[in-house]
């Protein structure tokens, strides 16, 4: 039996418990009314602001097409700084400081491949940093940076190598030759001109193409004498030499634009030392063919004029030189499309 007075405390498991507040008297008018308290509006509120806070951020796509200015900038770095590394290698490999200052020169591409080199790191944090939501697409200008640093540093050593054998390293060569112009093939020996870069024959003179010949080993190496109107020369020491432009029989000869000019009379020095055994052999051969005679035999490539022919190689060398630029700033052109596609996917995920 529970006395009439007593109270009773139910416990806090029951929804009839309050803290602090007294309870009826047990069987009271509101003995089975259930005590709520308000709930504090406040609280309710930072309830509210924590769980906005917890989903993921989304990050509003301003600008042009969606691009901020740190894409801009990304785009400036992607396009314009492998141009200028593709630039600098092309012209340190394919001009004057490879030919005169070789180690210096090779000292200095090690320098820009050190940049790339560290550059390329810096843009490999970028692509593989823990994603956000926020900057996961600069890991696709990260990636192609990285692309464009390599391409441009390993196609300016390849094309500019290639310039420099075809046009700029015997254009060197020849002009710290001796250049002799009004040259008799007929009296003159070969001699007296062995330091010679380029000779421009006085006027008549003209290819034998009678005495043409040609030495094959894996390639035809071709050659005809030079000789002027006249009796004929006791001895034939300039030869006119091209490669793979001969059948090796008399009167084919077709090595070059002035082969078959009236006007020709240069001759540009043979500079391949390559190539010179081939030729000295095709002389040999002719010798035997036709008995001509030759103590100190000059090998040239035959041209109209020879002052011109060396402005052209320099011009040439210019041409690859801009034309080699403008086909990589298009292929950056490609990677910057592509890229730029790339980043609006990624910004699209949480714009």
């Amino acid at each position: 039996m529970i006395p009439a007075n007593s109270q009773r405390s139910l416990p806090p498991s029951s929804g009839y418990y309050a803290y602090g507040a007294t309870v009826p008297p047990y069987g009271g008018p509101y003995a089975f009314q259930e005590s709520k308290l308000p709930q504090d509006e406040t609280s309710m509120e930072a309830q509210e602001e924590t769980l906005e806070l917890s989903k993921p951020m989304k990050k509003k796509s301003k600008g042009f097409l969606g691009f901020d200015k740190d894409d801009f900038l990304a785009m400036a770095l992607v396009f314009l700084l492998p141009l200028l590394i593709f630039a600098m290698v092309y012209m340190l490999i394919a001009y004057y400081w490879h030919y005169k200052y070789v180690a210096i020169d090779f000292l200095l591409i090690l320098v820009i491949f050190g940049f790339v080199v560290h550059l390329s790191n810096m843009a490999m944090k970028h692509m593989f940093r823990t994603a956000d939501g926020v900057k996961d697409h600069m890991a696709i200008w990260a990636g192609a940076l990285l692309i464009g640093t390599f391409l441009g540093f390993f196609l300016a050593l390849i094309f500019g190598w290639r310039n420099y054998d075809n046009h700029t390293k015997p254009l060197y060569e020849w002009k710290e030759l001796n250049r002799y112009t009004n040259v008799d093939p007929n009296t003159m020996e070969g001699k007296a001109f062995m330091d010679a870069g380029s000779i421009t024959f006085n006027k008549g003179t003209h290819l034998d193409f009678g005495k043409s010949v040609g030495f094959m080993n894996l390639d035809m190496y071709c050659a005809v004498p030079i000789v002027n109107s006249g009796a004929a020369p006791t001895t034939y020491d300039f030869w006119a030499v091209g490669v793979n432009c001969c059948t090796g029989a008399a009167q084919s000869f077709a090595c070059g634009e002035a082969v078959h000019s009236d006007t020709a009379t240069g001759g540009l020095r043979l500079m391949s030392d390559s190539q010179l055994p081939f030729f000295q052999m095709a002389v040999t051969q002719a010798s035997t063919k036709y008995g001509t005679k030759s103590g100190h035999p000059i090998f040239v490539h035959w041209v109209e004029d020879a002052k011109k022919a060396l402005d052209n190689y320099a011009y040439t060398s210019w041409d690859s030189f801009m034309f080699a630029v403008a086909c990589f700033a298009g292929l950056q052109v490609v990677v910057l499309i592509a890229s730029a596609f790339g980043v609006m996917v990624v910004k699209s995920k949480y714009a």
